[in-house]
């Protein structure tokens, strides 16, 4: 038989625990946040991460002190794995990229994108299908219709990267077959396709801009599931009937095991920050896409990039 002093002292460290939740969420934030880039300093996840830090403090979004540290390693492994291991730990963040994504399918982590609380994707790296000006190619429906009656060549950054995926996602769409040629990097892509080395390419946007604005290169499409603030004129592949999306995150995400509160406080913390001057800014000067998703959304979305980047490498034989 259970004593009536236990029960007692059950239902009072009940009550405690109760008031005790409400208050801890409506105390935040009150220390010292630590915001991990799980990169170098310079790179694209540093630019984003330090731009965001700039505008949570420089309009004091955030009541406190944000130490920012670089925890490079292993293609992002040795940042996320930091911020992962700080489960429960609401004053520590971190900013997704690609590698968010691709490091965990091709190498042995601790973590994969379930393992930390979705914030939300705040800009996307997306790409363009770019082909020559003077070429052959008016429309995407071209491009499908060039690869139906003979050999078809795609190129882009890398043999197994986002260009990689987002070609043989739209090639699948379509129901065609194509040759893919990897090439070095975005200044090599531009030679390619102006040599008409190459049919087409699948490039990030900034890389494209100048050639584009100069009238020498078209995009045709472009990956992400709306169009992109930056080049609204540019259809996406699903609005011109090939059904898919694929484009890498930037974004934010905390720790695993945190009161929904703080969640949702971030959520809401964060639509301010990408509401200001600056943060258009960088999306102009570095060409991403800003639509952005909050909380569940972005969840799903990890979940679905994912899917997609693992079955296209496990096509292509990148991974088993």
């Amino acid at each position: 038989m259970i004593k009536r002093s236990t029960l007692a002292a059950v239902s009072a460290a009940a009550l405690v625990s109760m008031s005790t939740a409400p208050a801890l969420a409506m105390d935040y934030p009150s220390e010292r946040l630590t915001y991990t880039i799980a990169f170098g300093p310079g790179g694209g996840n540093d630019r984003m991460s330090r731009t965001l830090v700039d505008i949570l403090k420089s309009y004091e979004l955030y009541p406190n002190d944000i130490v920012v540290e670089n925890r490079e390693g292993g293609s992002g492994a040795v940042g996320f794995s930091y911020v992962k291991r700080q489960a429960g730990n609401p004053y520590s963040a971190t900013s997704t990229s690609g590698n968010f994504i691709g490091t965990p399918l091709v190498a042995n982590t601790d973590w994969t994108y379930k393992d930390f609380t979705p914030i939300g994707l705040l800009a996307s790296d997306a790409m363009f299908l770019v082909v020559r000006s003077d070429s052959d190619f008016g429309t995407l429906d071209d491009v499908v219709k060039a690869a139906n009656e003979g050999r078809l060549t795609i190129a882009g950054s890398g043999s197994a990267g986002p260009e990689r995926v987002t070609a043989s996602l739209f090639a699948k769409a379509a129901g065609i077959e194509y040759e893919y040629v990897p090439i070095g990097s975005g200044g090599e892509l531009v030679t390619a396709l102006t040599s008409a080395s190459v049919d087409a390419v699948v490039a990030n946007p900034s890389e494209v801009a100048g050639q584009i604005e100069a009238g020498t290169f078209t995009a045709l499409a472009f990956s992400d599931s709306a169009r992109s603030t930056n080049h609204p004129d540019i259809p996406t592949f699903r609005e011109l009937g090939y059904d898919f999306d694929f484009s890498l995150p930037r974004g934010v995400v905390l720790p695993p095991d945190l009161d929904p509160a703080v969640q949702d406080w971030w959520v809401e913390t964060l639509k301010k920050a990408i509401d200001t001057p600056e943060w258009q800014e960088y999306l102009v000067t570095n060409g991403m896409s800003g639509n952005p998703i909050w909380g569940d959304e972005f969840a799903t979305y990890l979940e679905e990039t994912s899917a997609d980047y693992e079955a296209v490498l496990k096509d292509i034989g990148a991974i088993n």
